[in-house]
């Protein structure tokens, strides 16, 4: 006990929960490590975390949230483990799931509770990644984890933390990034509306994605343009390398085997007599150009083509969706302009790999002819199969394949140049042969999920070594300008959702921000001409907004091509809340409340330094205190935050018209007398048992104190939510 005691001690985590988890090793048969993990050159023992969704060994289908990602890290995690390493995988507990599953020999599902007993999707995890984290950080300590792997924007931010008390390099895997979601839906990622839509909360995710991949050592992306995205909309250059998902196993057995005719004669088809697609039937994969190829080379020539046959699997053929609806009739609109039947061009529903793997084994060729694919896994599963694969220079696996050795590349619109290839290749049975044998090979070295778990742990290995790709055993695919040792940051700490402090926001909050914008573009350029940067200090009382109108800021300055962020007051004063609530209720029992409240509560004088030091565009970084509020006593110092690229600094602070650093200063002038009923609301949601009594004579308190503040503002906000100037 004393060890574990120790051991808690080291990592920072309550002695209980380092004891709740050690039981469940202990269990479970889970070895329990050194403790001391850092330093190894080979990392042997590793942490997956995957806190959102549903899990299982196969993944239960058809449950929200449980899908790809949980067949990725699965899948890599095995191949992890016949690798000779063992791993765990972190996921959030909920009811009727045991806390701990063994999927394979080394590989151990440990289910972490954060958040009650209830599933939660992942658009709400997000205020749930502290609690998540320290549970994280109990089970990797207990492990000697030498190094985590952090999937998606919550298991992201969850993994860095584990590593910065850990000390232990972290790896991120956004698996998508919440920007190339909105234009995907035809969303504007500046409309400062679409950003807060309340089902995808995309501010609360772009947050949480941008803090930490600034703080992992390392970014796994898996497809080729999210680097270019990261870049492109947030300035943001990472050490990484692009690794796309594993191709599904069964199609790299059906290689070994040779073709099964029995698996093409279920539908009629002959071997090497039709040609195949699989995947989603969305408009932009175009497969209505599939039909466009084979009805090109019947024309072209009937003597070699004039039997074959498509066959297109995906969707539902009998009951499609909006959305497959109109591919449906697209393809039957080629299959008319190319006197095609349904005995040509054959549908099949989604089928299951099983099924598919030895279709493709006696197929001809794949076909694909996507207009937009950041990937084309079908491509991937079909050269592991052996098929020989056509596919469209547009798809993104065409960055790992060289055109005429590992597949034949070509252009959606020239649906007879994509003919012509298809002939050769029946024309000459070496040609096939060759392309079947070099794309097979291909897919095993970069697309299996073993070929991909040993690029991955071999950049977690030097990662634990503290070399780059110029040292021993590096990978030549790896840049050295794109893999630097960098330290853990611990940017996650100043989200939101991390301090649990999230603006909800109101149409008031929203027509006084509208209002606010012009004013403060003027006072950005004024600043930048003086080579500063644009600091405001959002005033008021208690309820007033100034949480709500500094975060809506930063989201509509993006329209005028400006960059806010929001230094949060509340981190600097100067007892974290519990311990600051606690001097008040004592003052309150002398009868002295008026002694606890007011601005000495708050290191103005710390803040106001820093403020100084960041208002300076030469400065890239500052560091502020923040606390999490989930977890009782959790204080944090020394939380970075980001400073290139921002115009605006924006402070959110009761008594920030008090410092001395602030260059517009916004007072909000509706007081909690006008709206006390809505503060008792707030409040006892976040805490029903607290006395609000006592709550409203603090409030009553400080209503004296800071009203006359209004005098020192620039900007004044009346209590109808109108702007005018002081």
């Amino acid at each position: 006990m004393a060890d574990l005691r120790r051991l808690a001690e080291k990592v920072g985590v309550a002695f209980d929960l380092a004891e709740e988890y050690h039981g469940l090793f202990v269990e479970h048969g889970i070895p329990v490590g050194t403790g001391e993990a850092a330093g190894e050159r080979r990392a042997q023992r590793l942490i997956m975390v995957s806190t959102h969704g549903y899990w299982g060994d196969p993944p239960p289908a058809g449950l929200p949230d449980t899908g790809g990602q949980v067949y990725y890290v699965l899948e890599v995690s095995k191949a992890w483990a016949r690798q000779g390493r063992q791993v765990i995988i972190l996921a959030r507990w909920f009811e009727d799931y045991p806390r701990v599953e063994r999927f394979a020999d080394g590989v151990w599902l440990v289910r972490i509770r954060a958040g009650g007993g209830e599933f939660v999707r992942k658009e709400d995890i997000y205020d749930l990644t502290p609690q998540l984290a320290e549970a994280g950080t109990a089970v990797g300590a207990l492990f000697g984890a030498e190094g985590v792997v952090g999937h998606y924007a919550d298991g992201m931010a969850v993994a860095v933390e584990m590593g910065n008390r850990l000390e232990v390099p972290v790896v991120c895997v956004p698996h998508s990034i919440g920007v190339s979601k909105m234009l995907r839906l035809g969303w504007d990622p500046l409309d400062q509306a679409q950003l807060r839509d309340p089902e995808y909360h995309f501010w609360i995710r772009e947050s949480f994605e941008l803090a930490a991949l600034k703080g992992a050592n390392f970014e796994i992306a898996n497809t080729p343009g999210e680097p270019e995205i990261l870049a492109e909309h947030y300035g943001l250059r990472l050490p990484h390398e692009v690794m796309p998902a594993g191709a599904a196993r069964p199609f790299f057995e059906a290689g070994e085997q040779p073709p099964d005719p029995a698996a093409a004669g279920r539908f009629g088809l002959i071997e090497k007599r039709y040609v195949l697609f699989w995947g989603r039937l969305s408009k932009a994969k175009f497969v209505e150009g599939v039909v466009q190829v084979l009805g090109e080379a019947r024309r072209l020539r009937p003597d070699l083509a004039g039997d074959l046959k498509a066959l297109i699997i995906g969707g539902s053929p009998d009951d499609p969706s909006e959305g497959e609806r109109e591919v449906e009739e697209n393809i039957r609109a080629e299959m008319q302009r190319y006197g095609l039947d349904r005995s040509d061009v054959i549908r099949l529903e989604s089928q299951s790999h099983a099924r598919l793997a030895p279709l493709a084994r006696a197929g001809l060729a794949y076909v694909g002819t996507q207009r937009l694919e950041p990937f084309g896994m079908g491509a991937a599963e079909a050269m592991g199969a052996g098929l020989p694969v056509l596919i469209s220079s547009a798809a993104g696996i065409t960055r790992w394949l060289e055109d005429g050795k590992h597949a034949l590349f070509l252009h959606p619109d020239d649906p007879r140049g994509a003919a012509a290839k298809l002939v050769e290749l029946i024309e000459d049975p070496a040609a096939w042969e060759l392309l079947s044998r070099n794309g097979r090979q291909k897919s095993l070295s970069d697309f299996s999920w073993e070929g991909i778990a040993h690029k991955q742990g071999a950049v977690m290995d030097r990662l634990c070594a503290g070399k780059g790709p110029s040292e021993a055993g590096a990978e030549p695919s790896v840049a050295p300008e794109h893999f630097t040792r960098r330290s853990a940051l611990a940017f996650h700490r100043n989200t939101p959702a991390w301090r649990g402090d999230i603006p909800h926001i109101k149409p008031h909050h929203v027509s006084a921000s509208f209002e606010l914008v012009p004013r403060l573009v003027a006072r950005i350029r004024d600043a930048a001409r003086r080579g500063e940067r644009l600091v405001v200090a959002v005033g008021g009382e208690s309820g007033s907004g100034k949480s709500e109108i500094a975060h809506l800021l930063t989201l509509m300055l993006r329209k005028e091509g400006s960059l806010g962020i929001v230094i949060p007051g509340d981190a600097f004063f100067v007892l974290p809340p519990a311990k600051n609530h606690a001097n008040r209720v004592a003052a309150d029992q002398r009868g002295h409340l008026e002694e606890a409240v007011g601005s000495h509560e708050v290191d103005l004088e710390r803040l106001d330094r820093i403020l100084g030091e960041a208002r300076r565009r030469s400065s890239s970084l500052v560091q502020i205190p923040s606390d999490c509020r989930s977890i009782p006593g959790r204080r944090y110092r020394d939380v970075p935050v980001d400073l290139d690229g921002v115009d605006a600094l924006f402070i959110d602070l009761t008594y920030g018209l008090l410092l001395d650093n602030v260059t517009c200063k916004v007072f909000l002038e509706r007081t909690v007398l006008d709206q006390i009923d809505a503060v008792r609301e707030r409040n006892l949601a976040r805490d029903p048992e607290q006395d609000f009594g006592f709550i409203q004579r603090v409030l009553e308190l400080e209503h004296e104190i800071i009203g006359p503040l209004v005098e020192q503002a620039d900007i004044v906000v009346d209590e109808q939510y109108r702007v005018r100037n002081a």
